[in-house]
């Protein structure tokens, strides 16, 4: 052991010399930072930094996968792939982003209302109509509605599925909708298109739940049911019209009401409180 051990620092030192050929020294290096591999993924296990002299041993041919409706549904609902630059990859097989598809609107259901509920279910895909009347998908993941991640990825953002997206998912957790990206009258026509009808109704997204008055008045289209509670009980329970005349008319929701003596309406739970017109000026009382 000893004369082994002699020899190889002998060897060591001569490698150091100047004189001594530099091939040597190179092919002892080359050796020392040979890559070990896995020996069944074939992949690297060694990072060099940039100036570290190595053996490559490359890797394995890559498996291209091709979409089907069960890998969409992975990439949009599961979302738990992971992705480079050109590729999204799920167990190792790798899915070109530029192969991405459109989610087929003929797997969304329709945005329709239930006794005036819209329900968006997690996992499932719905299909609304763009300005232009094409057919667009949205896909419910968790507590939220929005073009399908798969598309997203693809580069394929289209705003006005952003929008129709955030416009239910607002309606259906936050429970009030002002006009960030809709006039009342569009807002009015996506309602109806779903079927939904003036009044109460409401809106589920996920696990989320908001109950909500569908008016034409000049509050806005859509109220929280607890802001009409809130003013239903200001006409009931207050004396906020002392100031008319008895026997006023007041017309609410197209329909004429009459001022009581003790200056109250009798107003139905559900009337649009807020799409009301006062009688005219001369009709209120001259204070002292």
């Amino acid at each position: 052991m000893r004369i082994n051990n002699l020899n190889h620092n002998i060897d060591l030192l001569n490698l150091l010399r100047p004189e001594k050929n530099s091939n040597d020294l190179f092919g002892l290096l080359k050796m020392q930072h040979t890559i070990p591999r896995y020996p069944k993924s074939g992949m690297d296990s060694y990072v060099p930094s940039k100036d570290s002299m190595y053996v490559s041993y490359g890797n394995k041919p890559e498996h291209i996968g091709k979409y089907s409706n069960a890998v969409l549904d992975r990439i949009n609902f599961k979302r738990d792939v992971m992705t480079d630059e050109t590729n999204i990859i799920i167990n190792g097989v790798n899915y070109p982003k530029k192969d991405i598809p459109f989610v087929d609107c003929d797997r969304c259901l329709e945005i329709k209302a239930e006794n005036n509920e819209i329900v968006f279910e997690r996992g499932k895909y719905y299909k609304y109509k763009d300005r232009d009347g094409n057919d667009r998908a949205l896909a419910c993941v968790y507590d939220s509605l929005s073009q399908p991640y798969s598309e997203q990825l693809a580069e394929k953002q289209y705003r006005q599925s952003a929008e129709m997206g955030s416009f239910w998912g607002i309606l259906g957790c936050e429970g009030f909708y002002g006009r960030a990206y809709y006039s009342h009258d569009e807002q009015r026509k996506i309602l109806n298109d779903a079927g939904i009808t003036e009044g109460f109704f409401s809106v589920q997204v996920g696990s989320k739940k908001q109950e909500l008055f569908y008016s034409n008045g000049v509050a806005g289209v859509v109220l929280p049911k607890w802001r009409y509670d809130a003013t239903y009980n200001m006409f009931m329970n207050q004396n906020v019209l002392k100031d008319y005349e008895t026997g006023s008319v007041f017309k609410i929701g197209g329909k004429e009401y009459v001022l009581s003596a003790d200056k109250k309406l009798d107003i139905p739970y559900g009337a649009d409180i807020y799409d009301i017109k006062y009688p005219p000026a001369d009709k209120k009382m001259v204070k002292d």
